[in-house]
């Protein structure tokens, strides 16, 4: 069954909370030695970005703080160069994008 817009927001705000639970008290050096941690951000980029790609334009353009284009274009980062993943880029991602994403995303219903 279709999920509501609604319900994809609410998917894009519990994925973020639970990136920056998996990244509390976490540095990059620890954070790159736990591969658990690093699949669990990488499922939930892909989590955000799926359920972005699922919005609606005209939500999209009523919402334009947030970065649409960038939370989708990480999913098929995270999906399709699973292989050759840049671990420095999924950190700056899931420690300062991700909560800026956040913010922006409580406005949004």
């Amino acid at each position: 069954m279709p999920r509501s817009e609604a319900q994809r927001m609410q998917d894009m705000r519990d994925a973020c909370e639970r990136i920056a639970g998996f990244l509390q008290g976490l540095d990059f050096a620890a954070f790159r030695a736990d591969q658990r941690t690093i699949r669990a951000v990488l499922y939930d980029l892909v989590v955000l970005g799926e359920a972005a790609k699922g919005v609606s334009a005209e939500t999209r353009e009523r919402f334009s703080q947030v970065p649409w284009r960038a939370v989708a274009g990480m999913k098929d980062v995270a999906t399709h160069q699973y292989h050759s993943i840049m671990l420095d880029l999924v950190w700056e991602t899931a420690a300062v994008r991700v909560p800026e994403l956040l913010q922006a995303l409580r406005g949004v219903n």
